[in-house]
């Protein structure tokens, strides 16, 4: 069944960074498949961690564990940084079983990135088309 494709909008993620217990984010789920994110596992972000070129502090706590992976989603594209939030969701949600606590505030900051990405494309898009008509290459619909 294919989920229904949906458009990120400012505050769609507003009502989440509002309710602490993960496993009362109604519709979360949805919104993340409709906007194409995927439960990968962490994958994506595995793949990107070994690929780049990024300096990481040995992560000899929880702590710098997390702010190393808060500073590799900073420099991430925007859909490894969706997969991830998705993932890290349905981690504490399902996979895990309920053994793990978890952090709510760390899942808000991966939030913050990802609305953080949308407002940088929708800048850099806006750009584009700015550049495009003062030069005279409107786009032909």
């Amino acid at each position: 069944m294919d989920k229904e494709k949906i458009q990120y909008v400012p505050g769609l993620f507003d009502a989440f960074k509002k309710v602490k217990k993960l496993e009362l984010w109604d519709g979360f789920p949805d919104i993340m498949w409709g906007l194409g994110y995927e439960m990968d596992v962490y994958q994506s972000y595995e793949d990107y961690r070994e690929q780049s070129q990024l300096k990481l502090k040995p992560a000899h706590s929880e702590r710098v564990r997390r702010r190393n992976i808060l500073y590799l989603l900073d420099y991430a594209d925007r859909q490894i940084v969706g997969n991830y939030l998705f993932s890290t969701w349905r981690f504490y949600t399902h996979w895990n079983y309920g053994y793990n606590d978890y952090d709510v505030d760390f899942i808000w900051r991966i939030i913050g990135i990802l609305e953080t990405k949308y407002e940088e494309d929708k800048c850099r898009n806006s750009s584009i088309n700015q550049g495009e008509i003062m030069y005279g290459r409107e786009k032909q619909n």
